[in-house]
C-alpha cells in the first residue's frame, strides 16, 4: 500500500515541503548500485526498493516526529546517510520511506578534552581536516572519508590504524538514539546532563543497542547525535598533493612515515607484529596483500590486470610484507626512537626494508578508498574478524582453501589469505577476507560463497564478527551464544514491535535465502515461517 495522503502531509508540515518528495525521479536517485560494495548480487536484485518517499529532517525533534507518524500509519522506514554500505543500507521493502540524514551536519570539536560532538550528516573527511588543525586525528575505516562518521562507528569503524587507538565501540561517548518508536534515548553522560563528555553510565551500558563487534544497519533506532573521542597528533601538517584521481597526503618524514619490511616467512611476518606490540610503538601494523601491491601499482583497470596476471600461487604464499606506520606523536626523538626499536625488531627477524613513497593515500585520509576495490567492477568482505593476533593470522588460510570453489565468478588471486593486523597493540588481532567479481557474469557463485563461510566458521569454530543480519540469523544463532538470535530478535519486538525501522532486518539474509530458488541447494538449517514473523 502506498503511503497514504495524510501521513505524507504531516511528514510534510514537519519538514516542509523542500525537504520531502515522492517525485519518482528523485526517489530513483536512491536506489541501490550501480557498482561498489556487494552491488550486483542476488541480495541486491531480490532485496532491494526504490524509496516510496524521501525525507529529510534537521534537528533530532525532526526525526522523532517523523518516526511516530511512521509508527501512527504504519509506514515502514529506513535511516540513510551516505548509502556507501551497498544494498543492506537501502530500502527492502514497497512504499517504505528513506529518513536521510544528510542535513544534520553540525559538528564542534571540545579542544581542550578532544572530543567532538557531531550529526549523522557529518563526513569524516571535514572532521579529520579540522582535527587536525587542532593537532588531533580520528580513525578513518575502510568505507573511506566520504563515509558518515556516526554511520560508520556504529557499523564498522576500524582501519590499520586501530593498532593503537581502541576499537571503534570504545571511542562511543555521549550519545542520542531516537527508537524505532519515536521514544529518545541518551546514553552515557547525556543521560544525566548536558555533556557528552563519557560513554559509561549508569547500569548497563546502553551502546549494546548499537552494536557489537559489528552493528544493526538501523534496525533498532536512528542515532542523532555523538560525542566521539579524538585522539592526540603530531603537529605538523600533512600536505594534500596530486591531481584526482591520483591524490595523497604528503608526509613530514621527521614526524609520520611508512616502512614495509619484507620478512623471511609468514611466521616471522606474525612475530614481528607481536614484538612490534610488545614494544608499545607504531601507529599501525598491517599485512599488505600482494594483490594491494598491484592496485597501488596501477592506472586503470587495463594495467592492473597485466601486473597481476604475472603472479601466480608462489609469488603470492613467499610474499610476506609487514606495513608500519610510525608518528611522532610527542617529538623528532620519539620518532627516532621508535625507529631504532622498529629496526631492532627486524633485524633479529631477518626483515628488510623496502623503499617506500613518504605519502599516504589510503588510511589517514583515505583518498582512495572508494576505488582502489572496483578492479573488478563489485566487491564484498565475506568476513571479517576481531580476536586473538594468533586466531587473526590463521583465520584467511580456510577461506583461501574454499574460495577455489567458488571461482569464477570469484576473481582469481592465487590463494592469497587476505589481510590481517595487529589491533590494540596486539592484544587483538584482526583479519578481513574481500572477494571480487563481475557483476555482468553469473553471481550465483558469490551468493553461494557468502553463506558458505558462515557454515565453514561454525564447523570450524571460528569466531566472526558478521553476526546478526550479515548472514541468515536462524543459522548462526543457535551456533552462537547460543541461541544469540533469540536474545536479538526479542529486544527488537520490544522496541519495535511493529516492524516498521528497515524491515526485514535483522531477518533479511533469511528473507533473502527464502526468496532465491538459486540458494536452495545451500539451505540445511531449520528457520521458522518468515512470514508470520516480519509483518511487512
Amino acid at each position: 500500500m502506498a503511503i497514504s495522503k495524510e501521513a505524507y502531509s504531516i511528514m510534510e508540515s514537519i519538514v516542509g515541503s523542500k525537504y520531502i518528495s515522492n517525485d519518482p525521479v528523485i526517489c530513483e536517485g536512491y536506489r541501490c548500485g550501480p557498482g561498489g560494495y556487494e552491488a550486483g548480487l542476488g541480495y541486491e536484485r531480490v532485496m532491494t526498493k526504490i524509496p516510496g518517499a524521501v525525507i529529510l529532517p534537521r534537528t533530532t525533534e525532526e526525526v522523532q516526529k517523523i518516526v511516530k507518524v511512521c509508527n501512527r500509519y504504519k509506514v515502514p522506514y529506513v535511516p540513510y546517510s551516505t548509502g556507501f554500505y551497498g544494498p543492506r543500507s537501502h530500502c527492502h521493502v514497497d512504499n517504505e520511506i528513506i529518513i536521510d540524514l544528510k542535513r544534520m551536519n553540525d559538528f564542534e570539536i571540545d579542544e581542550k578534552h578532544l572530543y567532538v560532538v557531531l550529526g549523522p550528516g557529518v563526513i569524516y573527511s571535514p572532521l579529520q581536516e579540522e582535527a587536525m588543525k587542532r593537532g588531533a586525528y580520528v580513525v578513518i575505516g575502510g568505507g573511506g572519508a566520504q563515509a558518515s562518521v556516526i554511520a560508520n562507528l556504529i557499523g564498522d569503524g576500524w582501519s590499520p590504524l586501530s593498532h593503537r587507538i581502541g576499537l571503534p565501540h570504545r571511542r562511543i561517548l555521549g550519545t542520542e538514539l531516537v527508537l524505532p518508536d519515536g521514544e529518545l534515548v541518551k546514553m552515557g553522560s547525556l543521560a544525566v546532563g548536558e555533556d557528552p563528555f563519557w560513554g559509561d553510565g549508569i547500569g548497563p551500558d546502553l551502546r549494546g543497542l548499537l552494536r557489537g563487534y559489528t552493528g544493526l544497519r538501523g534496525c533498532l533506532g536512528i542515532v542523532t547525535k555523538m560525542a566521539v573521542k579524538l585522539l592526540p597528533f603530531q603537529p605538523e601538517r600533512l600536505v594534500p598533493t596530486g591531481i584526482s584521481p591520483n591524490t595523497s597526503l604528503a608526509l613530514p618524514e621527521k614526524r609520520v612515515k611508512w616502512i614495509n619490511f619484507q620478512m623471511p616467512s609468514k611466521e616471522a611476518q606474525v612475530k614481528a607484529m607481536f614484538e612490534i606490540g610488545k614494544a608499545e610503538i607504531a601507529g599501525a601494523v598491517t599485512k599488505v596483500p600482494l594483490f594491494w601491491r598491484a592496485i597501488a601499482k596501477a592506472e586503470c583497470k587495463e594495467e592492473f590486470w597485466e601486473i597481476w596476471g604475472k603472479e601466480n600461487e608462489n609469488t603470492v604464499k613467499n610474499f610476506h610484507i609487514v606495513r608500519v606506520l610510525l608518528i611522532g606523536f610527542t617529538s623528532e626523538e620519539q620518532m627516532q626512537y621508535d625507529e631504532n626499536v622498529l629496526n631492532d625488531i627486524m633485524k633479529e627477524l631477518g626483515g628488510i626494508s623496502r623503499p617506500t613513497k613518504p605519502s599516504d593515500e589510503s588510511w589517514i585520509k583515505n583518498a582512495d578508498s572508494a576505488g582502489m576495490w572496483l578492479m573488478c567492477g563489485s566487491y564484498v568482505s565475506v568476513d571479517y574478524v576481531i580476536e586473538t593476533l594468533s586466531q587473526a593470522t590463521v583465520h584467511g588460510d580456510s577461506y583461501a582453501e574454499l574460495k577455489k570453489k567458488y571461482t569464477p565468478p570469484l576473481m582469481p588471486d592465487y590463494g592469497d589469505p587476505g589481510w590481517f593486523q595487529s589491533f590494540e597493540l596486539g592484544h587483538q588481532g584482526y583479519s578481513e577476507f574481500l572477494v571480487y567479481w563481475d557483476q555482468d557474469e553469473d553471481t550465483t557463485g558469490v551468493d553461494l560463497f557468502y553463506v558458505d563461510t558462515a557454515k565453514m566458521n561454525i564447523k570450524g569454530r571460528f569466531y566472526t564478527s558478521l553476526l546478526g543480519p550479515h548472514q541468515p540469523l536462524y543459522l548462526t544463532g543457535p551456533k552462537y551464544g547460543p541461541n544469540y538470535h533469540e536474545w536479538l530478535l526479542k529486544v527488537k519486538d520490544e522496541f519495535d514491535p511493529l516492524w516498521v525501522c528497515h524491515p526485514p532486518v535483522p531477518l533479511a539474509h533469511d528473507v533473502f535465502v527464502e526468496r532465491s530458488e538459486w540458494m536452495k541447494s545451500i539451505k540445511d538449517w531449520k528457520s521458522p515461517e518468515l512470514a508470520k514473523k516480519v509483518p511487512f
